[in-house]
C-alpha cells in the first residue's frame, strides 16, 4: 500500500514538472509585455532632454550617453572636443501601452529647434546635434515618416534620422543631472516639461498632501535609484557641519521662496528633513500648501541610516 502510494505521487509530482517550462514559455512576463525597443533622442544637451522624456507617463528610463561617433567608450571630454562624431544623447525605454512611439517624436520636435545644425540653446558643437536614431527598421519607417511631416514645416530641416550603430553610457554625474543640480543651466524650459507630463495616457493627478516616510525606507528607496531631492531645511552653519550626502540646502525661513527657483517642478519627489523633526514637519506642510505633490517629511534625522558629509 504504501509503495503504490509512493509511486502515485511520484507520477503526479513528474506530470507537473514536464509542464512547469512549458507554462512558462508561454506566459511571457509584465515586462516582456510592456517593454519596446529603445528609441534615442539627441536633442542638444542632454540633461534637459533627459528629464523631459523622464516626465512622460509611460516611459520606464531614461539614461544620457553618446551616440553613434567614430570611437568606442568615449568619455565627455573625448566627446566634446569634437572630433568623434558623437551625439550627446538619451536612451528611451517605453511602455507601448502608455506612450506610443509617435508621442514620443513628436514631443522631441516639439522641444528642439530642427533647423539649426550642431547647436541647441546656447550650446554649440557637433555633440549637440539634434537626431534621432533607432534599433530596427520598423521604429525607423515610423520616425522617418514623422520626420517628413516635421520638415514640411520648415524652410530648412537639420535633424539626422539614422539607425543607431553605437550607444555608450554618460558618466554617472550627467544622469538626472537636473534631479541632483535643481538650478543647472538647461535650454529646455517649464513649458517643454509640462508638454511631456501631458503626453500619452494620463495618470491619475496627484494630491499635494503631507506624507511622511520612516528613514529606513527612505534610504531604501534612494538606494533603489529613484530619482529624489533632498532638502535640508535647517540654517547653513548646520548644514555646513554634516548633512545627508546629495542634500540641497533650503533653510527653513525662505524654505517657499527658495523652492519657487530651486524645485520649480510641484511633482518632483522630495524627501525633507532637520534634525529634531519640529522643522521639517512646518517645512513640508508649508510646501503641502504651495501645492508640491509628491513631498515626503523624513523628520529628524541627519545620521543613522545614512552616511554624513562634513568639512
Amino acid at each position: 500500500m504504501k509503495i503504490t502510494t509512493l509511486v502515485l505521487i511520484l507520477f503526479i509530482l513528474a506530470a507537473i514538472f514536464a509542464t512547469y517550462p512549458a507554462f512558462f514559455k508561454a506566459t511571457p512576463t509584465a515586462a516582456q509585455e510592456e517593454t519596446a525597443p529603445p528609441v534615442y533622442f539627441a536633442g542638444g544637451c542632454f540633461w534637459g532632454t533627459e528629464h523631459m522624456m523622464s516626465l512622460v507617463p509611460g516611459v520606464i528610463d531614461v539614461t544620457s550617453g553618446y551616440a553613434n561617433g567614430t570611437v568606442d567608450n568615449p568619455d565627455y571630454r573625448t566627446v566634446v572636443s569634437g572630433t568623434t562624431g558623437h551625439r550627446e544623447t538619451v536612451k528611451v525605454t517605453y511602455n507601448p501601452a502608455m506612450v506610443t512611439l509617435t508621442e514620443l517624436v513628436e514631443l522631441f520636435f516639439s522641444s528642439i529647434d530642427p533647423r539649426v545644425e550642431n547647436r541647441q540653446g546656447n550650446d554649440v558643437g557637433t555633440q549637440y546635434q539634434t537626431g534621432i536614431y533607432f534599433e530596427n527598421e520598423q521604429d525607423g519607417e515610423v520616425i522617418k515618416n514623422l520626420a517628413e511631416q516635421e520638415k514640411a514645416k520648415h524652410a530648412a530641416f537639420k535633424v539626422e534620422i539614422a539607425p543607431l550603430t553605437a550607444f555608450w553610457e554618460a558618466e554617472e554625474y550627467h544622469q538626472d543631472y537636473l534631479i541632483k543640480n535643481p538650478g543647472g543651466y538647461c535650454h529646455l524650459g517649464p513649458d517643454d516639461f509640462e508638454r511631456a507630463r501631458q503626453t500619452g495616457k494620463q495618470e491619475a493627478p496627484r494630491k499635494a498632501e503631507y506624507r511622511a516616510i520612516k528613514p529606513q525606507e527612505a534610504k531604501e528607496r534612494m538606494d533603489a535609484g529613484e530619482e529624489i531631492l533632498i532638502v535640508d531645511v535647517r540654517e547653513p552653519y548646520e548644514f555646513a557641519a554634516g548633512h545627508i550626502p546629495g542634500a540641497i540646502n533650503l533653510p527653513l525661513g525662505n524654505l517657499v521662496q527658495l523652492a519657487q527657483s530651486q524645485i520649480p517642478d510641484k511633482d518632483t519627489l522630495v524627501f525633507l528633513y532637520c534634525r529634531s523633526g519640529a522643522r521639517s514637519r512646518t517645512g513640508a506642510m508649508q510646501l503641502v500648501k504651495e501645492g508640491y505633490t509628491n513631498l515626503y517629511d523624513l523628520g529628524g534625522i541627519i545620521n543613522w541610516p545614512y552616511d554624513v558629509v562634513k568639512p
